[in-house]
């Protein structure tokens, strides 16, 4: 009968890969066949979705780079991926959608997307307790205090690009200032701004 034809496989197959998409945070099966900002608004809601579930952008750290974003994203399609510019667009359109989560750009260029829970302050103040304590707790591996990307992409599990630009708008905050040596950048507590020398002595200089 036609019922059990190759048809109807394919409607069950295109079934069984619609509920695992939809089990992976995918809440439906998009086709750019949709027209304009129609398709990018569902497709905006559906990479929130995507994001949400299981935590991914919490386990980030509240943010995720563009390549990050989407590399995870059409592997988790499988089929029916999605262009670069598709997910621009979609991404511009998050803010208006307020959907809780949103594109950013670096004033170096870098753009990541953001929950927009993410708080610049309250990292600059970590990243400024982690520079402080880095020499007690041995973080640096060695008698040098102060942190560089790589220590903090160690105790943050994130990727050098983005602990380079947190560390950046820390300092951009007056959270943290730089030390530029031969070695490479150190960046240490700005001392200037909270008033507090007490960690500081003249052996230490000498």
């Amino acid at each position: 009968s036609s019922s059990s034809g190759p048809g109807n496989a394919s409607g069950k197959d295109t079934a069984k890969l619609a509920g695992m998409m939809e089990n992976m945070g995918m809440t439906s099966a998009l086709s750019e066949k949709q027209s304009g900002s129609v398709y990018h608004k569902q497709l905006a809601r559906q990479l929130v979705d995507f994001l949400r579930h299981n935590d991914k952008l919490t386990k980030a750290g509240g943010m995720m780079t563009l390549t990050d974003v989407y590399c995870l994203f059409n592997r988790a399609r499988g089929t029916n991926m999605i262009s670069p510019e598709d997910l621009i667009k979609a991404l511009d359109l998050m803010k208006e959608l307020n959907l809780g989560v949103s594109k950013r750009s670096f004033p170096s260029g870098v753009t990541v997307v953001q929950d927009d829970a993410f708080d610049d302050e309250i990292m600059a103040k970590k990243l400024a307790d982690l520079a402080s304590s880095s020499s007690s707790t041995g973080l640096t591996k060695s008698a040098i205090a102060g942190i560089t990307v790589m220590d903090v992409c160690r105790s943050l599990k994130t990727s050098a690009l983005l602990a380079n630009e947190q560390l950046l708008s820390a300092e951009q905050m007056g959270w943290l200032c730089r030390d530029s040596t031969i070695e490479g950048v150190r960046f240490f507590p700005n001392l200037f701004t909270t008033g507090d020398f007490s960690s500081c002595s003249l052996s230490a200089v000498r």
